[in-house]
């Protein structure tokens, strides 16, 4: 994973050719199926008489990352997180509240090809190195973290779209930023819940937990604009065969 983020920072920082540098910050969406932990929190349900909800199709969370547009290419960094959350709460048991939260956060290396120049639109591929933390509360006593480390690769595609509406009106003909919406699919091992499921005081879960995902990523991108790239961007299209300077009579 350390090698696979040099080689990404390598080859965007040190192209010497065209290129925007960038920032950008915003919403993270993953449609997580936790098999596993269901299970658990369904059987912890029947026997304590509570009602946590299940953990699948509701994790949120965000994502902040640099990067560097090239003409037909893109790199970045990027971290950020998802989280899914359940309580419960039933003033007829000596141990009224129960929480489980489940925090999954990853640092990620990202490439991607840019097959118009001129265009935000991209399709790649991503390496994310992250822990899966489990968090769970019976009574109001916070138990101690179960925290698991992995690396799951990721293939995604985006299409950013250039704004200027927010802009000053003397500064909208050469500056810009973008909305970026990013769908992506990233791929996970089977993980045990055995230990989860003790802490509950649970009979251990049989199925695993596969945080394999379907998600999407919404965010604002400021680009870092050159006086070169401006023009690049905004200069006039020069038309096909025509004279680069006017001819003279003979």
């Amino acid at each position: 994973m350390i090698r696979f983020i040099f080689f990404v920072a390598l080859c965007g920082w040190a192209h010497p050719l065209w290129g925007q540098y960038y920032i950008y910050g915003g919403y993270n969406f993953g449609a997580l199926q936790l098999d596993g932990t269901n299970n658990a929190l369904a059987e912890f349900n029947t026997v304590e008489n509570h009602s946590l909800g299940l953990l699948q199709n509701n994790f949120h969370g965000f994502r902040v990352g640099v990067g560097r547009y090239v003409k037909h290419a893109v790199v970045e960094l990027a971290y950020g997180n998802l989280i899914g959350q359940q309580n419960s709460f039933n003033p007829n048991q000596l141990k009224e509240r129960a929480e489980v939260v489940v925090n999954y956060a990853s640092v990620s290396a990202r490439a991607g090809v840019k097959p118009f120049a001129k265009q935000f639109f991209t399709v790649g591929a991503a390496l994310h190195l992250g822990a899966q933390r489990y968090r769970y509360s019976f009574g109001g006593d916070y138990q101690t973290p179960i925290d698991r480390y992995l690396i799951a690769p990721e293939v995604y595609l985006d299409y950013a779209i250039r704004l200027k509406f927010l802009l000053k009106k003397s500064q909208r003909d050469t500056y810009f930023y973008l909305l970026r919406i990013r769908p992506y699919y990233q791929w996970h091992s089977n993980r045990s819940v055995e230990s989860f499921s003790q802490s509950l005081n649970q009979t251990p879960s049989l199925a695993p937990d596969n945080m394999s995902h379907l998600g999407c990523t919404v965010s604002l991108v400021i680009p870092f604009i050159s006086d070169d790239e401006r023009a690049y961007l905004f200069g006039p299209k020069k038309r096909r065969g025509s004279p680069s300077e006017p001819k003279g009579r003979l």
